[in-house]
């Protein structure tokens, strides 16, 4: 169960993702601005009251603790041997991704070219392998972070190099619905960790807005981003350089 203040940070990363301010929960709870802030800096929220808050985000309190708590839990990479049998079957591998992204599982043979039966197997699969633990009535529980990163190095490391990204960047990033952004500057060790926390943290806010998608299924159609930064100088340029 997270604490308190996992649970407040929680409720400003929705509030963040939704669009709203200070000023909206203040309406909300009828109280004035600094009463709110005085709310958000001690914790100090009745049951009530977090009720009312999620109203507005369109959230219930269910949804509230449980990314609280995905948040304040440690981040546990899936091993070599759970990435070389996931990635090595499409269908495991898809179906992990669904899972992760917290796709009822009752919807993905409706969804998917996948049979019940073909979608049991996959999740008796990831029960074996530690990567969930499956319930009765094919309700699951994460046993890693849904923020676990890939083992780097390693299959599936290498699987999106050298075939997701491939095929992402293969887009001109033109359309009306596309974003590029690339840029380089020279910047001090300092400034390449405040900009790594940045980084860190628009990944964190992208994947509350995408867990507070509550479009209708049928309404949505694949997105993907990246976000990435290292320290880097085109190699074109090197004779350029001095020593």
């Amino acid at each position: 169960m997270p604490g308190r203040a996992q649970i407040v940070a929680e409720l400003k990363r929705a509030l963040r993702a939704a669009g709203h301010t200070y000023a909206d929960v203040a309406r909300q709870l009828e109280l004035s601005v600094a009463s709110v802030k005085r709310l958000f800096s001690t914790g100090d929220f009745t049951l009530a009251r977090l009720e009312r808050v999620c109203d507005l985000i369109g959230l219930g309190l269910s949804d509230i603790l449980e990314n609280a708590a995905s948040h304040a839990a440690p981040t546990k990479p899936l091993t070599v041997a759970q990435e070389k049998e996931i990635v090595a079957d499409p269908t495991l591998l898809f179906i992990a991704w669904l899972v992760l992204i917290r796709t009822p599982i009752g919807e993905i043979p409706r969804l998917y070219r996948f049979t019940e039966q073909e979608v049991q197997q996959a999740l008796i699969r990831l029960d074996r392998l530690k990567v969930i633990e499956l319930l009765p009535g094919n309700r699951v529980r994460l046993l890693i972070s849904r923020q676990c990163s890939w083992r780097v190095g390693g299959p599936i490391h290498q699987h999106i190099h050298q075939k997701v990204l491939q095929e992402f960047f293969a887009s001109t990033f033109t359309g009306h619905e596309e974003e590029f952004v690339f840029f380089g500057y020279p910047v001090s060790a300092e400034a390449l960790g405040r900009l790594k926390k940045v980084l860190q943290d628009a990944s964190r806010e992208c994947a509350d807005i995408i867990d507070r998608d509550r479009s209708a299924a049928g309404t949505r159609k694949g997105a993907a981003y990246v976000l990435a930064l290292r320290p880097w100088s085109y190699s074109g340029f090197e004779r350029f350089e001095r020593d």
